[in-house]
């Protein structure tokens, strides 16, 4: 029995013994050899960017699409700063072994230094040859694939479409490409490549975790990009706003803001100079002016209070007030822009021909506020919720906003609305809201929330006013546009079959200065059963009469001459 356990003993020993051997030759004794080894059979995990969903127009033309560049990687852990021709490098990409030691410097941690590293972007086909024949003298170096975006058309919607940024993935940075980022971004993919003992890339690694990357979601949107570069070409020389929309539906079939600027600038790395140039730019290209500026309104907001006073039952569209060019409002005097007057004056008329007498009589007959809830009620103060980032309230004032904007200016009093009435003063809108009243007033009392993807889910807005308010309005706005006195006479295309409904608006922005006011003019089209809307502001454009009215012809006649 003795001799049994000794036995037992001695074999456990023995093994134990082998064990710890061979344990002590693979750490000790062969280390290097394996080490080697497995270098000679390393693998590098690597990131496939998803290709971004296609963007078309209305036509479901593609307007935007992708196509792929090599980007110029280095991953820490294969670089060898003994051997690593910095000549080569710095002749071919500008990069200099400063920056190269820097951000090997930087990543070469115990986690990143597995992880490719991008030094340069877009390089070309025949600098990547080059750099490829070099490469046992450029150990670490990797090329990836990188999208950028593609344009094909003829316009550049630049502000409606935005540009894309890279910093570790590529992202939306404005417009639909930053709304709409997770329904475009894809989902990446992952594939293994054999990287040799001299740290040089041997391809890709045949593994069940290699994962193809899935393309993102295509994005119709609303615009008619024919339409769209029409209505840019006109704006070309100005500083504003185009928005052309469908009233029945909320969708925008074009949308201006000028300046712009060049979409493809922001292929691949844009140029210093080129960034320089647009951001230093007083007139603030990357502005969408169509919902990040607001303006006074000028007269388009006589449209408003008429509305107003009108459901309230405050006036009849009969009530005559006399205009003689100046109103008396205790020792200061408000004056029409038509010096001699308009005479005795009704609310057709006054809409027809913008007396402002008549306006400032009537918001002394309208609760402060009241007005301010009311405005409210048409969507100004607020945001349309359009489909891009960035949108701006505007402002309508109310009891409590004077209170605190004059507190320290010896307050403010009954003379200030006078402003208000006739879209002057506190009041700020944005060009969108107004094309949102146009589409209200067209609709007699309804409007849809305006946007740009065609799958576009949205909600009623409805203003509850007597149908009577809208169809006085409408008549004033169809008579301001073809009655030979009306502001808008120069929107009127004397076609059979097509009705043009237009206000025009004259927005100071300063009572003692050589700068010419906003011009507007806000309107909508009918015809063959078809509603258009449309709101133009041009900056310092002078009288909303002329520039903007011009204009907003042309683009209807352009809607009417293409059956759009």
């Amino acid at each position: 029995m003795y001799s049994k356990k000794n036995i037992i003993l001695s074999v456990y020993l023995f093994l134990v013994l082998v064990v710890f051997f061979r344990y002590f030759k693979l750490q000790i004794i062969d280390y290097s050899k394996y080490q080697e080894k497995a270098g000679n059979n390393s693998l590098r995990r690597i990131e496939l960017e998803a290709p971004r969903g296609i963007i078309y127009d209305l036509s479901n033309k593609p307007i935007v699409d992708n196509k792929f560049i090599y980007d110029l990687n280095i991953i820490p852990k294969d670089f060898d700063s003994q051997s690593f021709n910095y000549d080569l490098i710095e002749k071919i990409t500008k990069i200099n072994k400063i920056k190269i030691d820097s951000i090997i410097k930087q990543n070469n941690t115990s986690i990143k230094k597995f992880k490719p590293v991008l030094i340069a972007r877009n390089i070309n086909l025949e600098k990547k040859s080059i750099l490829e024949e070099s490469k046992l003298d450029l150990k670490g170096l990797y090329f990836s694939k990188s999208q950028v975006r593609t344009y094909m058309m003829d316009c550049n919607l630049s502000h409606v479409l935005g540009y894309l940024r890279k910093n570790e993935d590529l992202v939306g940075f404005s417009g639909v490409e930053k709304y709409y980022q997770d329904l475009l971004k894809g989902t990446d993919g992952i594939e293994y490549h054999k990287v040799d003992r001299f740290s040089i890339d041997q391809g890709i690694f045949q593994t069940d975790g290699n994962i193809l990357p899935l393309q993102g979601s295509d994005l119709h949107l609303t615009i008619d990009s024919k339409l769209q570069a029409f209505s840019e070409n006109l704006m070309n020389d100005f500083v504003g706003s185009v928005i052309v929309m469908n009233p029945e539906s909320g969708e925008i079939l074009s949308m201006v803001s000028k300046p712009d600027y060049d979409l493809s600038s922001f292929a691949g790395e844009i140029p210093k100079k080129v960034w320089n140039k647009i951001n230093n730019n007083s007139n603030k290209p990357f502005n969408n002016r169509s919902i990040q500026n607001h303006y006074p309104p000028g007269s388009i907001f006589k449209l408003v209070l008429s509305a107003i006073v009108l459901d309230k039952n405050l006036i009849s569209k009969n009530r005559l007030i006399n205009c003689n060019g100046v109103y008396d409002f205790y020792d200061t005097k408000f004056r029409c822009w038509k010096e001699d007057g308009h005479g005795k004056t009704n609310l057709n008329k006054a809409l027809q021909q913008s007396c402002n007498i008549y306006f400032y009589n009537l918001i002394q007959m309208v609760d402060f506020e009241l007005w301010s809830s009311e405005v409210k009620k048409f969507g100004f103060g607020d945001v349309t919720k359009i489909d891009l980032n960035g949108e701006v309230k505007g402002i309508v004032p109310d009891r409590s906003y004077m209170n605190e904007r004059y507190k320290n200016k010896g307050g403010w009093s009954t003379g200030h609305l006078l402003n208000l009435s006739i879209g002057q003063g506190e009041i700020m809108v944005t060009p969108i809201q107004i094309a949102n009243l146009m589409n209200i007033i067209q609709n007699e009392g309804y409007s849809f929330p305006p946007h740009l993807n065609k799958s576009y889910v949205y909600n009623k807005n409805i203003i509850d006013y007597d149908r009577k308010v809208w169809k006085i309005i409408k008549q004033s706005m169809f008579d301001a546009v073809n009655k030979d006195k009306g502001t808008a006479y120069k929107a009127n295309l004397n076609m059979r079959g097509v009705k043009v409904y237009g206000k025009t608006g004259t927005a100071q922005i300063c009572s003692d200065c050589d700068l010419l006011p906003h011009a507007w003019f806000a309107g909508f089209l009918e015809f063959k059963n078809k509603k258009y809307s449309i709101a133009v502001i041009i900056e310092n454009g002078g009288k909303g009469s002329d520039l903007p009215t011009e204009m907003s012809r042309k683009i209807f006649k352009y809607l009417v001459d293409n059956n759009v």
